[in-house]
Protein backbone atom coordinates (compact mmCIF):
# COMPACT_ATOMS: atom_id res chain seq x y z
CA UNK A 1 0.00 0.00 0.00
CA UNK A 2 1.04 3.69 -0.75
CA UNK A 3 2.85 5.64 2.43
CA UNK A 4 0.49 7.76 4.43
CA UNK A 5 1.10 11.35 3.69
CA UNK A 6 -1.10 12.94 6.26
CA UNK A 7 -3.26 11.12 9.29
CA UNK A 8 -6.03 14.03 10.70
CA UNK A 9 -8.90 12.81 13.62
CA UNK A 10 -12.00 14.09 12.95
CA UNK A 11 -14.64 13.73 15.91
CA UNK A 12 -16.73 11.15 13.84
CA UNK A 13 -13.96 9.34 11.97
CA UNK A 14 -9.97 9.34 11.52
CA UNK A 15 -8.30 9.85 7.61
CA UNK A 16 -5.24 8.92 6.17
CA UNK A 17 -3.96 10.26 3.03
CA UNK A 18 -2.51 8.99 0.17
CA UNK A 19 -1.34 10.44 -3.08
CA UNK A 20 -4.69 8.74 -4.56
CA UNK A 21 -7.05 7.63 -2.24
CA UNK A 22 -7.94 8.49 1.34
CA UNK A 23 -9.30 5.81 3.79
CA UNK A 24 -11.85 7.02 6.31
CA UNK A 25 -11.89 4.68 9.47
CA UNK A 26 -15.99 6.14 11.22
CA UNK A 27 -16.13 5.82 14.61
CA UNK A 28 -18.44 3.51 16.30
CA UNK A 29 -22.02 4.62 16.91
CA UNK A 30 -21.45 7.27 14.56
CA UNK A 31 -24.72 8.51 12.67
CA UNK A 32 -22.77 9.71 9.45
CA UNK A 33 -25.11 12.12 7.63
CA UNK A 34 -24.79 15.49 5.54
CA UNK A 35 -23.01 17.25 7.96
CA UNK A 36 -19.86 14.83 8.35
CA UNK A 37 -20.17 14.27 4.42
CA UNK A 38 -19.43 18.53 4.69
CA UNK A 39 -16.58 18.28 6.93
CA UNK A 40 -14.90 15.29 4.79
CA UNK A 41 -15.54 17.42 1.75
CA UNK A 42 -13.77 20.57 2.62
CA UNK A 43 -10.84 18.21 4.45
CA UNK A 44 -10.51 16.24 1.12
CA UNK A 45 -10.87 19.13 -0.66
CA UNK A 46 -8.50 20.80 1.40
CA UNK A 47 -5.68 18.22 0.86
CA UNK A 48 -5.82 16.85 -2.81
CA UNK A 49 -6.92 20.90 -4.10
CA UNK A 50 -7.57 19.47 -7.74
CA UNK A 51 -6.06 15.97 -7.81
CA UNK A 52 -8.05 13.16 -8.34
CA UNK A 53 -8.25 10.80 -5.43
CA UNK A 54 -10.56 8.00 -4.47
CA UNK A 55 -12.84 7.67 -0.58
CA UNK A 56 -12.22 4.46 0.81
CA UNK A 57 -14.54 3.77 3.82
CA UNK A 58 -12.88 0.74 6.12
CA UNK A 59 -15.33 -0.16 7.90
CA UNK A 60 -14.03 -1.84 11.07
CA UNK A 61 -16.44 -0.30 13.41
CA UNK A 62 -20.67 -0.32 13.45
CA UNK A 63 -22.09 2.92 12.43
CA UNK A 64 -25.26 4.12 10.53
CA UNK A 65 -25.01 6.14 7.22
CA UNK A 66 -27.85 7.78 5.80
CA UNK A 67 -27.64 6.92 1.79
CA UNK A 68 -28.67 10.60 1.01
CA UNK A 69 -25.67 11.80 1.70
CA UNK A 70 -24.52 10.23 -1.69
CA UNK A 71 -27.34 12.25 -3.20
CA UNK A 72 -24.65 15.68 -3.87
CA UNK A 73 -21.38 14.07 -3.86
CA UNK A 74 -20.74 14.22 -7.26
CA UNK A 75 -20.08 18.05 -6.95
CA UNK A 76 -16.66 17.21 -5.51
CA UNK A 77 -15.30 17.11 -9.26
CA UNK A 78 -12.17 15.52 -8.39
CA UNK A 79 -13.71 12.51 -6.16
CA UNK A 80 -13.45 9.31 -9.05
CA UNK A 81 -14.64 6.63 -7.26
CA UNK A 82 -16.06 5.45 -3.79
CA UNK A 83 -15.30 2.14 -2.34
CA UNK A 84 -16.32 0.71 0.81
CA UNK A 85 -14.55 -1.93 2.70
CA UNK A 86 -15.69 -4.62 5.08
CA UNK A 87 -15.81 -8.05 6.16
CA UNK A 88 -18.96 -7.48 8.35
CA UNK A 89 -22.20 -9.07 6.63
CA UNK A 90 -24.19 -6.01 7.91
CA UNK A 91 -22.24 -3.77 6.49
CA UNK A 92 -22.00 -4.83 2.86
CA UNK A 93 -25.35 -5.53 3.06
CA UNK A 94 -25.52 -1.82 4.08
CA UNK A 95 -23.24 -0.81 1.06
CA UNK A 96 -25.32 -2.52 -1.11
CA UNK A 97 -27.93 -0.97 -0.58
CA UNK A 98 -26.41 3.02 -0.77
CA UNK A 99 -24.41 2.25 -4.06
CA UNK A 100 -27.78 2.86 -5.89
CA UNK A 101 -27.76 6.46 -4.06
CA UNK A 102 -24.22 7.09 -5.75
CA UNK A 103 -23.71 9.54 -8.50
CA UNK A 104 -20.18 8.29 -8.91
CA UNK A 105 -18.48 4.46 -9.16
CA UNK A 106 -19.13 2.80 -6.18
CA UNK A 107 -18.39 -0.59 -4.86
CA UNK A 108 -17.81 -3.07 -2.46
CA UNK A 109 -15.01 -5.29 -1.26
CA UNK A 110 -13.66 -7.58 1.44
CA UNK A 111 -10.42 -7.50 0.78
CA UNK A 112 -8.56 -3.83 1.26
CA UNK A 113 -6.07 -5.44 -1.63
CA UNK A 114 -9.42 -5.75 -3.86
CA UNK A 115 -10.32 -1.71 -3.19
CA UNK A 116 -6.21 -0.79 -4.28
CA UNK A 117 -6.62 -2.56 -7.84
CA UNK A 118 -10.46 -1.07 -8.37
CA UNK A 119 -8.27 2.31 -7.53
CA UNK A 120 -5.76 1.79 -9.84
CA UNK A 121 -8.25 1.28 -12.61
CA UNK A 122 -10.34 4.16 -11.67
CA UNK A 123 -7.42 6.45 -12.12
CA UNK A 124 -6.18 4.43 -14.87
CA UNK A 125 -9.67 5.41 -16.67
CA UNK A 126 -9.32 9.05 -15.30
CA UNK A 127 -6.42 10.10 -16.72
CA UNK A 128 -7.49 9.28 -20.44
Amino acid sequence: MEEILRTIELEFTILEFHKKFVISRVREGVVFSKKQVEDLIEVCSDFYKSKKFVYISQRVNVYNVDPTVYLNIYSVKNLVGIAIVSEMASSLKMANFEKSFSKVPFAVFIEMEDAMDWVEELHAKATL
